[in-house]
């Protein structure tokens, strides 16, 4: 009767002792289980290093020589302002020009005496990493239009016709993704604490896609990157 009772005692104390341990199992597994997601942001604004610009003008004429001499002064004036501005020569593609003959197409019944027989579209492109430059080539288009040269207004007045551009991004990402991931960790502590529980390890990571967003200064460009980050809690 003695032994029964003391192996009921053992017993007890091993069941006691297992409800404990599977308690305490049940909730460190369930600790696993909870966890936070975050994201962290870095912005940075930087200076454009890289420019492209269009300049399209169109002329006209009844002579095609004379047409075909007009183009060629026209785009020497061009040329001599990109060059002022401290831009190459070879920083400039003339484009083919477009010359269409107002008699002499199928839609002849246009063409009327008082009007020019040939019309010409010209365009020139400058690309440069000298972003600075093209912007005050691209600012100083007016002075073209005082030399005579009739620009394009679809062109002249669209801001696409003017890219800017960083092209820098990698010497910027360490800095850029350690800031994110700072600011990610600080997010997820702030969170943790109004639930009462602390960050742990992480879980996932992801540090997202380097965007470039425009500023209201064409030179000035931003670059953001959003980095999401898991952590588990306890």
């Amino acid at each position: 009767m003695k032994n029964f009772k003391t192996e009921a005692i053992w017993i007890c104390i091993g069941l006691v002792i297992c409800g404990f341990l599977i308690g305490k199992g049940i909730k460190s597994f369930a600790d696993k289980d909870r966890t936070v997601y975050v994201k962290g942001l870095s912005e940075k604004i930087v200076d454009a290093n890289h420019g492209s610009l269009k300049i399209s003008y169109t002329t006209g004429g009844n002579d095609m020589q004379g047409l075909l001499n007009e183009i060629d002064a026209n785009n020497s004036k061009i040329l001599a302002l990109v060059k002022s501005k401290g831009l190459k020569e070879s920083d400039v593609t003339i484009g083919i020009p477009n010359i269409t003959d107002k008699k002499n197409t199928e839609y002849e019944n246009n063409y009327v005496g008082n009007s020019f027989r040939y019309y010409a579209s010209v365009s020139l492109t400058i690309v440069s990493d000298n972003a600075k430059a093209i912007r005050e080539v691209e600012m100083a288009q007016s002075s073209l239009l005082k030399e005579g040269i009739n620009i394009r207004q679809s062109d002249y007045y669209d801001a696409t016709s003017a890219q800017y551009n960083f092209t820098n991004i990698n010497e910027l990402k360490p800095e850029m993704l350690k800031e994110a991931a700072a600011n990610a960790k600080k997010s997820a502590k702030e969170l943790s604490a109004n639930t009462g529980s602390k960050i742990s390890s992480i879980k996932s990571a992801s540090q997202g896609t380097f965007e470039i967003e425009r500023t209201e200064n064409p030179l000035k460009l931003k670059v953001r990157v959003v980095s999401t980050i898991e952590y588990f809690l306890r």
